[in-house]
């Protein structure tokens, strides 16, 4: 039983590959964002469901850690050490670079906003669409990177302004429907409608740095089919798996044979400026920051 919060024609098209190389082996999935999934995996712990989960936030991987079986992956070897945990608890898969995706259609006579700062902005006012960060890890690091960054006056004033969606899909699909100007959104979403010929979409990597929401998978403590999961895991874990997930989702991978650059048009990520979060300490202060978004939200 794998529980993930990917898109299903990522999920399909892994299993897909998966299930030719073993076709003895039923996988059955369960969708849903990441912090449902977290939820639900908690709630099940006495007589756990699932097996494996994949993939969500490092930094939400941390908060549930004590959810996760640990397991000593070959592939480990791929992965940065920053990426993968220590005690086997979780391993990195790939990592999202926070963007700015842009309609420039819907921007009329503005310019594209350059910075994170522009956001807290006026004019901005309605036409920002944010994932509800208690539903999103890769919301949650954008916007807890950006308090760390600017500061709390320019959350607020982003909060003001944001139209917050309870799905990530329900942001990125605004702005390619031309319902919102701007997404805070996962580079590989804006991609999808750049590469796909959407004339109107544009990505805008922000001025003062982005953030990187490296993301990961874990067995399931208690998991009631741990010799499956664990060939599922290695297969995820794969170089073929991870190349074949970038070639046709743009999901960035961690492992470090795999060169991004050769395979698309994305900048290579040496050259986007990036702001490193701790993301032990994010897992730490996630509660509270979410409880200060809340507050932020409700008094707008």
């Amino acid at each position: 039983m794998l529980y993930s919060s990917n898109n299903v024609e990522t999920v399909n098209r892994v299993l897909g590959a998966f299930a030719k190389e073993y076709p003895r082996i039923r996988v059955s999935v369960v969708r849903a964002g990441t912090g449902a999934l977290m939820q639900r995996i908690k709630a099940e712990a006495a007589n756990p469901l699932g097996d494996l989960f994949w993939s969500g936030g490092l930094s939400t991987l941390g908060e549930f850690h004590e959810l996760f079986e640990p397991y000593r992956s070959p592939q480990a070897e791929a992965i940065p050490p920053a990426y993968r945990n220590p005690d086997g608890l979780w391993l990195g898969t790939n990592t999202h670079v926070t963007v700015l995706m842009v309609n420039r259609r819907q921007l009329g006579k503005d310019l594209p906003p350059k910075s994170w700062a522009e956001l807290g902005e006026p004019k901005w006012k309605g036409r920002i669409v944010i994932p509800d960060p208690e539903r999103s890890s890769a919301s949650f690091v954008a916007l807890y990177g950006l308090r760390r960054l600017l500061g709390e006056e320019v959350l607020a004033q982003v909060a003001r302004n944001a139209v917050i969606v309870g799905t990530t899909s329900a942001a990125y699909e605004g702005v390619a429907k031309g319902e919102f100007a701007v997404a805070v959104t996962m580079e590989y979403a804006a991609y999808e409608y750049v590469a796909g010929g959407l004339k109107d979409i544009e990505l805008v990597y922000p001025a003062e740095g982005t953030f990187l929401s490296p993301e990961g998978m874990a067995l399931i403590k208690g998991g009631k089919n741990p010799q499956p999961a664990r060939k599922l895991y290695e297969f995820l874990a794969s170089r073929q798996a991870q190349t074949e997930i970038f070639k046709s989702a743009y999901r960035r991978p961690l492992r470090q044979d795999i060169d991004v650059a050769a395979l698309s048009d994305l900048p290579a990520l040496s050259s986007i400026a990036l702001v490193p979060l701790d993301d032990a300490r994010m897992a730490a202060e996630r509660s509270a920051f979410l409880s200060q978004w809340r507050q932020l939200v409700n008094a707008r």
